[in-house]
């Protein structure tokens, strides 16, 4: 038992130990020194590097960027900082740090000059991508750091070192550092440095560590109160670089727990019949979910009760604003995505905005041509009218003149109704007068007022103008046949005029 014990104690010794395979010390300084190097080969490689990872970054390739990255000689500075002070060479570590810098110059140079000249101007999602570093990024370049000096320590050299190069991405911080200073952008730029100072620093730190695992022979023999001096130094600056990345981890997870108690609010309380949310966007910046749903129009109360739910979320510093675009008879999840394809069949992602847009915009164009009938309708009838209005004066003037017993005349359009089979409009002319017109003289008048207004349909009356002016006299009231109807007693046409 004790044997197998101690065997399996071998096996996992052998499978974690980092000096079984580990290269001669001559040949671990070789490589480090060699790698740290900046010569002309290695300036025009850096600044080649450099220009085709601005042109993905600025073009927003993923691609491109990698590649740029695998070239990248920038990565061989860092760990020659880290060997000098392992082996308390600090000549060469300082040496190493003054390369580094000037290859930094380089490289946001080189962006520089890029970045304003480049027709692009807007910052893609990979160049926002390096300016808020967080915690994470620490631990990519811890991690980054420790699988890196391994690597360049084996006697076999393996692509760990191109990994390395990618995952703790070196390169694009600077370019993004180019970017901000072309388009004076001084978040991008600090946020830009900020990251590469924390991939520099703690891929440095983490080399320094394993160095010291390794024993690796010392350039010199430091006293205690040094090396204390300069293990206290490296431990301050790590705590005050993580710091800022702290913080930006609280927020960054405080951002995405918040968008997502939104889409779970959205899911669980915008399900309505007839009403379909057809686009959603939580602002986290400004604290705002806005929802534009088509369909049955959402109550004002409704809403107020939407609002109210965001507490039970935990999105009480939110605020809910709800675009509608009314449909009378609700519509279904299908006929949405019909609607989707119909306006935007080109497009990958149809824009919910322009198709809500054209869609109110028909349906206001519809309105407005409803309307437009109507209005045309309208004004038919009022040229109808105003065709058909009678010229009260002039027509008294022509009748005084016909006939010296009639003093004026009154005349309307009126709906008249005696029984389902007559009903209709007439035509109606008051004629008053001195004296009663005898039959033959009622007959002529009222032919020529057929004549003179156009109309078969006309219902002629006489009224004695003393009754109307409310004298004590008769009145004589008739309607001729076939438009002028019999005559009526003078007491009734009095009657009718009280009314």
């Amino acid at each position: 038992m004790a044997k197998t014990n101690d065997r399996n104690s071998q096996v996992l010794s052998s499978m974690f130990n980092l000096r079984s395979d580990m290269a001669s010390c001559d040949e671990i300084e070789n490589t480090i020194v060699s790698g740290a190097k900046l010569q002309g080969t290695n300036a025009w490689i850096l600044m080649m590097a450099i220009l085709v990872a601005s042109v993905g970054l600025n073009t927003n390739s993923t691609a491109v960027i990698i590649g740029a990255m695998l070239i990248s000689p920038l990565m061989g500075s860092i760990i020659a900082i880290a060997y000098g002070i392992a082996t308390n060479n600090l000549t060469l570590a300082r040496f190493s740090a003054v390369r580094l810098t000037i290859q930094m110059l380089i490289s946001i140079a080189t962006s520089f000059v890029y970045f304003s000249i480049s027709p692009i101007n807007a910052p893609s999602s990979e160049l926002l991508a390096r300016t808020s570093p967080t915690i994470y990024d620490v631990l990519i370049a811890v991690s980054g750091g420790f699988a890196g000096i391994i690597g360049q320590t084996r006697k076999e050299k393996s692509n760990v070192i191109p990994g390395v190069a990618i995952a703790t991405a070196l390169m694009p911080p600077l370019c993004t550092a180019g970017y901000g200073l072309a388009h004076k952008n001084l978040a991008f730029f600090s946020g830009a440095l900020y990251l590469f100072f924390i991939n520099g620093f703690f891929i440095c730190v983490t080399a320094v560590i394993v160095l010291k695992y390794l024993r690796v022979p010392q350039f010199k023999e430091l006293d205690k109160k040094q090396l204390a001096k300069i293990h206290r130094s490296i431990a301050v600056v790590a705590v005050i670089t993580m710091i800022p990345s702290i913080y930006f981890a609280y927020h960054q997870i405080k951002d995405t727990i918040e968008n997502s108690s939104a889409e779970a609010f959205i899911k669980n309380e915008f399900v309505f019949d007839g009403t379909q949310v057809v686009q959603k966007t939580v602002d986290i910046n400004d604290k705002v979910i806005e929802i534009s749903l088509i369909g049955k129009e959402i109550t004002p109360a409704r809403q107020e009760e939407l609002e109210e739910k965001l507490t039970d979320y935990k999105l009480e510093s939110y605020s809910l604003k709800i675009n509608q675009t009314a449909v009378k008879d609700g519509i279904t999840a299908d006929e949405v995505k019909a609607l989707l394809a119909e306006y935007d069949s080109d497009e990958e992602e149809p824009n919910v905005d322009e198709i809500l847009t054209i869609k109110e915009n028909e349906e206001l164009s519809a309105e407005n041509e409803q309307l437009k009938t109507e209005i045309e309708e309208l004004h038919k009838q009022l040229d109808k009218s105003a065709a058909s209005k009678i010229d009260v004066a002039q027509i008294s003037a022509e009748l005084t003149a016909i006939s010296p017993k009639i003093s004026g005349a009154a005349a309307a359009e009126s709906e008249i109704y005696i029984s389902p089979d007559e009903n209709g409009s007439r035509t109606i002319v008051t004629l008053f007068v001195t004296k009663e017109l005898d039959n033959n003289e009622f007959s002529a008048i009222s032919a020529w007022l057929r004549t003179r207004l156009g109309k078969n349909e006309i219902t002629v009356l006489q009224q004695d103008l003393s009754a109307f002016r409310g004298e004590e006299s008769s009145a004589a009231a008739r309607s001729p046949k076939e438009g002028s109807s019999k005559p009526f007693p003078a007491d009734s046409a009095a009657d009718s005029k009280a009314e």
